[in-house]
């Protein structure tokens, strides 16, 4: 079924804040992704979305990513399409920047849904990515967005889509966080915790501390819970439910944690972090903020 209200948000991590760099980066994305909305389909642009955010070097996702405890970059990223349900996370990956492009690449090959560290290097090395399987980068951009020395992993980015013909598609990539053990995945590569899209359920790309949010049950039970809110509810109805449950793994937790999705035909967002950079575009708007 057609949609009149196609839509795309974006996140850059718990604790990301707007700064002159972030702000002139997000002035000349923003009217381009509107645009693309258009006519793009939801996988293919929360794709592009989420390369774009990577390419930037200012999260702690793709060129910007940080380094594991022993000096290498590993990143890990997922992807799921709402319309077919097909989806695929990879992790531990190293020498690839543009995880958002190798993980769609790989999106479909099997019946997988998720693949890690050497196997999916020498594949991408065969199919396009020569530097695949190369560690101690050197190349991780510093930001003012997070830290080496440590963090809750701000920084992590994410998109979700609904298209003009009103399907879903997620798309997550992380460079994790600071001080983390070589082989730590949290769950920005998992399949219903870092991401999720489902056309009758909903999408959802989470971030924080992925600890908490896989023990909590992801951004899967999220979903489900806020399937649960009435469906005259709007869009601040399901903020404000979704913020609830995030507080809830606060509470339980002590760690710091974020979203943006759709569900029950609304786009929502949360975070109980103090700040967290999100965007909104639809057809005829857009806007960044950072602050609840």
């Amino acid at each position: 079924m057609a949609s009149e209200n196609p839509v795309l948000l974006i996140h850059c991590g718990t604790g990301s804040e707007i700064d002159p760099a972030t702000r002139e980066f997000f002035g000349a994305l923003l009217p381009e992704l509107s645009r693309l909305l258009r006519s793009m389909k939801a996988l293919d642009l929360a794709v592009e979305c989420v390369s774009r955010l990577e390419a930037s070097g200012l999260f702690n996702a793709g060129r910007g990513a940080i380094a594991q405890s022993d000096g290498e970059v590993r990143r890990d990223a997922g992807m799921m399409d709402g319309a077919s349900m097909k989806a695929l996370g990879i992790s531990q990956v190293r020498g690839v920047p543009k995880m958002a492009r190798l993980v769609a690449a790989l999106h479909g090959k099997s019946a997988h849904v998720h693949l890690a560290g050497s196997m999916v290097e020498q594949w991408a090395k065969k199919n396009g990515w020569p530097e695949a399987g190369t560690g101690g980068e050197s190349g991780s951009d510093p930001t003012r967005l997070w830290s080496e020395e440590g963090g809750t992993g701000s920084g992590t980015v994410g998109c979700v889509v609904r298209d003009s013909a009103g399907h879903l598609a997620a798309v997550t990539s992380t460079g994790g966080i600071g001080r983390m053990w070589p082989g730590r995945i949290g769950d920005s590569p998992i399949v219903g915790g870092g991401f999720y899209a489902d056309d009758t359920l909903g999408a959802i790309s989470m971030t924080g501390v992925g600890e908490a949010i896989l023990t909590s049950g992801g951004g899967v039970a999220l979903l489900v819970a806020l399937s649960l809110t009435p469906l005259c509810s709007g869009a601040e109805a399901l903020s404000s439910r979704a913020l609830d449950r995030l507080r809830q793994i606060q509470n339980r937790f002590s760690a710091e944690t974020g979203c943006v999705g759709i569900g029950r035909g609304e786009p929502f967002f949360a975070h109980t972090s103090p700040r967290m950079i999100r965007g909104v575009v639809t057809l005829d708007r857009f806007l960044v903020a950072d602050r609840a």
